[in-house]
């Protein structure tokens, strides 16, 4: 690329990854500058680098699962009613070939910081303003999505790969300064994860934080800082107020076992339950029913419910299965997730050679349990943009170990 068109590209790329907690808002705004790099791709195409970048074992593993969902679809005679998950997956790729390209990935990383940053400065502002109006330290179900400016959920993912990304800025060679900025916003992060009470997003946090000890301690004293985390962890959650509920359903004083609980109080059960069934009773065994047929059994399933309220909410909200790994097996078979998880073997054998690495891909990994990923556009930049912070991170490591 000349000059003009690779700062032009770097910026648009920027611009991009601060959008992305404001997706629900700046979809067209995200959609144009997609266009606009993929129109400096166009013009400055390169084929040399376009190869380097394809050929990689990650990449062609999730074509090749690309591949088989595309097929299947044809075959199955489902691709139009399952194109728009299709096409999500193939912005997968598109993505991470555009975002290949940025020659300084900082611009990625200074970005994506940036966009969680504003997003959580004016949610916890929001917050801290309702704690004060309401003189209540538990947030109602109902003033979520007013004071959430990004999905709770996803902002706590976001806030979660923040850190990641940060404590590897850290620690890479910068200046006294710069460090004590870095440390002031993984402090910052940490806190809005508490405020937040993003339960998924705080597990993934400690769970992270734990696999960061198992990596780089030797010391005979591991077992017991591990134990020491978790007891911290435990108290924290059990005397916060917000967190407990969240965590326990301790508001909840009708019901005193902790499954029933659960059973109240988590959609998840239900939506799990219910895949499950759509599983046994569909006899999914080597190939799925397709994503559109799968979504239009759970909600036959919701219609289904006694309660009527709860029912009413499940099929208002058109809840998915809440997890990519159930949502694969029962779309594409046992094959499809088989592809799947040759794709994730590649990458985490990839990213294992760098704990910042293979820490964004366990924040991936444990986030697809929970969340369907690929049925949101925010999902696919999300997806795209770790898989090269994550290669870009160790590509970064390897050339240092190899100068030294």
């Amino acid at each position: 690329m000349r000059i003009n068109l690779v700062k032009t590209y770097n910026y648009l790329a920027a611009l991009i990854c601060i959008a992305i907690p404001f997706m629900t808002y700046a979809k067209a705004f995200v959609n144009i500058c997609m266009i606009c790099l993929f129109l400096i791709f166009v013009i400055s195409f390169n084929k040399q680098k376009v190869y380097e970048i394809v050929r990689q074992k990650y990449i062609i593993a999730f074509a090749v699962f690309l591949f088989f969902v595309v097929s299947y679809s044809l075959l199955n005679g489902s691709f139009f009613v399952d194109f728009s998950e299709t096409r999500k997956l193939a912005q997968i790729i598109f993505l991470t070939i555009l975002f290949s390209l940025v020659e300084d990935k900082r611009f990625l990383i200074y970005g994506f910081i940036l966009g969680v940053f504003i997003s959580t400065l004016i949610t916890d502002f929001n917050i801290i303003n309702y704690y004060i109006n309401s003189f209540d330290f538990l947030i109602s179900k109902s003033s979520v999505e007013e004071l959430f400016i990004t999905q709770r959920l996803y902002l706590g993912i976001l806030v979660v790969i923040s850190i990641v990304l940060l404590s590897f800025l850290f620690n890479t060679f910068n200046t006294k300064e710069q460090r004590i900025l870095y440390a002031i916003l993984i402090l910052y992060f940490v806190f809005t994860l508490f405020l937040i009470s993003s339960r998924s997003a705080l597990l993934i946090a400690f769970l992270l934080f734990i696999t960061a000890i198992i990596y780089k301690s030797k010391s005979i004293y591991t077992p017991i800082i591990m134990a020491a985390s978790l007891a911290i962890f435990s108290i924290i959650i059990i005397t916060n107020k917000n967190l407990s509920n969240r965590f326990l359903y301790s508001e909840d004083s009708v019901r005193k076992s902790f499954v029933e609980k659960i059973k109240t109080h988590e959609p998840r059960y239900d939506i799990w339950k219910f895949s499950f069934e759509i599983f046994n009773e569909q006899n999914i065994a080597l190939l799925g029913i397709g994503t559109y047929r799968t979504q239009e059994l759970l909600v036959a399933k919701y219609r289904l419910m006694p309660i009527e309220k709860r029912r009413n909410w499940f099929i208002e909200r058109n809840f998915n299965t809440h997890n990519q790994y159930v949502d694969i097996v029962l779309s594409f078979g046992f094959i499809g997730l088989i592809l799947f998880v040759i794709f994730l073997k590649e990458i985490i054998m990839l990213s294992f050679k760098n704990i910042y690495s293979l820490s964004l891909i366990l924040s991936l990994i444990l986030f697809l349990t929970i969340e369907n990923l690929f049925h949101r556009q925010l999902g696919s930049f999300i997806f795209a943009l770790i898989l090269i912070l994550a290669t870009h991170i160790t590509n970064l490591k390897d050339e240092k170990d190899i100068s030294s």
